[in-house]
């Protein structure tokens, strides 16, 4: 008996590790892309726009980037929906190969000197579809580990998932370093930036392959075979959809609650880990080889905080922890943006590891807490469509309006207004969400917050 309970603890580990490294390399290749496109966008500026006004041809490059949001909450739609109707896994091993390709073929375009105002049509586009179906990734892969994860170390667990999100920032900001320090300025605009790109595509054959090999959770599995079951025996008037639309019904007020909550995680990752590089370059004069490498070392602080916030949170509670993220942004932002902008990599790399313990309070937790605020018929698109939604009203458009608030008011500080902003709304949205810490993952939206909580 012994031996076979060894057995079957060795198994289910070797499962989860499994688990965490198939969920965690698609999340990398997700955020690999964003970043390569983000550290790189003052060549990529230079490349398919008119180089006459470099404000101009800056600002269009970061529009790209946030009109590919657009997509996001219809991707989410979609892919959520599926996920809890056909499963997780089927999913996540489609949208990695979308997002693998459509990054490829960035690597492939033609400037606006060769082929005009295609050039950046083309780019849209494919950005476009690069949205669309990350819009399923982050969130399958995180619903996907916590369905795996024991309810003691879920915290833990799913932070594979940020963890490999920052570490996808990490290899994108290495390889910009490197590359802005080998290469000169005419090699970065001929072939330079194309080479992050190319990387997506074995990248996403690798992740397929490994997602290919797991099943779908037994979260999951567990409820298809009860609901099989129940309507073996029962005959109601209650239709398989209609009963999935009840509960998605169910689950908005909450997805409201996590949506809020989420406005200060896309808001801050993607001003404090996106529009930094180039907030660096252009405010604070410093080199892009400088710039990029003061992230990098940020980078290097935030994957190693991750987890120590993930485990803080499943002691002292996710509400905690997330609400200490949000008052501290809207307490500290501006001086942050203040210090950041008087230039200097050693101030500078000081000041954004400092404002990444902050950040990390949130980034580690929210996954987490996201999957433990819906029931599992309805966790994916709870999970996606805030998340998505997040993205794309205060992610997406931060190095836009991080831009456009310096050249508005002259006051490079000025972007601390946005991350001030988000992170009030996820202090509202906190003061209405239950604590989820330690409790198991229920099927359907009405028992949240009732399952029994472990002790550690």
């Amino acid at each position: 008996m012994s031996t076979n309970t060894t057995t079957t603890e060795t198994e289910n580990r070797t499962v989860l590790r499994r688990v965490l490294v198939a969920s965690g390399l698609g999340t990398l290749l997700e955020y690999f892309d964003y970043a390569s496109y983000s550290y790189l966008a003052t060549t990529i500026a230079i490349v398919f726009f008119p180089a006459e006004d470099r404000t101009v041809a800056l600002l269009s490059t970061f529009a790209v980037f946030a009109l590919s949001f657009l997509v996001r909450p219809f991707g989410a739609l979609l892919w959520g929906s599926l996920g809890d109707k056909i499963g997780r896994k089927q999913i996540l091993a489609t949208t990695i190969i979308v997002m693998s390709a459509a990054t490829f073929l960035i690597g492939f375009l033609p400037g606006y000197a060769a082929i005009g105002v295609v050039a950046p049509i083309l780019l849209l586009t494919l950005r476009v579809a690069q949205s669309f179906s990350a819009s399923g990734e982050y969130a399958g892969a995180g619903t996907f580990v916590a369905e795996y994860a024991p309810a003691k170390h879920r915290g833990i667990l799913t932070s594979v998932v940020p963890m490999a999100a920052a570490a996808g920032f990490l290899l994108a900001s290495i390889m910009a370093t490197v590359l802005y320090a080998a290469l000169s300025p005419g090699q970065m605009a001929s072939w330079g930036w194309r080479i992050p790109f190319f990387i997506a595509g074995p990248l996403g054959l690798i992740g397929l392959w490994l997602r290919a090999r797991l099943e779908d959770t037994p979260q999951f599995r567990r409820l298809q075979e009860r609901e099989r079951e129940l309507q073996s025996i029962e005959s109601g008037n209650e239709t398989p959809n209609s009963a999935r639309w009840s509960e998605i019904r169910s689950s908005l007020p909450a997805m409201l609650k996590v949506l809020l909550v989420m406005s200060l995680n896309a808001g801050a990752y993607y001003l404090l880990l996106s529009y930094v590089p180039t907030f660096l370059i252009e405010e604070a004069g410093m080199s892009p080889a400088s710039s990029t490498l003061v992230v990098t070392i940020g980078l290097v602080a935030h994957i190693a905080l991750i987890p120590l916030m993930a485990r803080f949170s499943d002691r002292i509670g996710r509400k905690r922890t997330l609400l200490i993220s949000s008052a501290s942004f809207i307490l500290l932002s501006y001086p942050i943006m203040l210090l950041l902008s008087q230039g200097g990599v050693v101030l500078a790399t000081l000041v954004l590891v400092a404002s990444l313990v902050f950040f990390a309070m949130n980034d580690a937790v929210f996954p987490a807490f996201f999957t433990e605020m819906f029931g599992t018929k309805s966790r994916y698109l709870g999970f996606a469509l805030p998340f998505n939604v997040g993205a794309m009203l205060f992610g997406g458009v931060a190095p836009l309006i991080g831009t456009w608030l310096i050249a508005s008011t002259g006051n490079s500080a000025s972007p601390a207004f946005f991350l001030i902003g988000v992170g009030t709304l996820s202090l509202v949205g906190l003061l209405f969400t239950p604590e989820t810490a330690r409790t198991d993952l229920v099927d359907v939206q009405k028992d949240v917050g009732t399952a029994p909580v472990h002790t550690l």
